[in-house]
């Protein structure tokens, strides 16, 4: 009857991983609430309008950098 022993030997071990599994399943969705939570405060700070900002900054500077150097051409 080993092929039994072999059998219970497995279904402890799935069991134990399954739980592992569910463990870190929770885990995860926690994380997830919190980095939506951190998210909504974000963007009730204004951070959509900051990330705004800094891109038209950005494309204004590269769009000055790209004049400059076609006046070298």
């Amino acid at each position: 009857m080993d092929w039994l022993s072999d059998l219970e030997d497995k279904v402890v071990a799935a069991g134990t991983q399954l739980e592992a599994l569910r463990r870190e399943n929770r885990s995860f969705k926690t994380k997830i609430q919190k980095l939506r939570r951190e998210l909504a405060e974000v963007r009730a700070d204004g951070g959509d309008r900051d990330w705004g900002r800094q891109r038209d900054e950005i494309r204004r500077r590269v769009s000055r950098l790209a004049r400059q150097l076609e006046k070298l051409a």
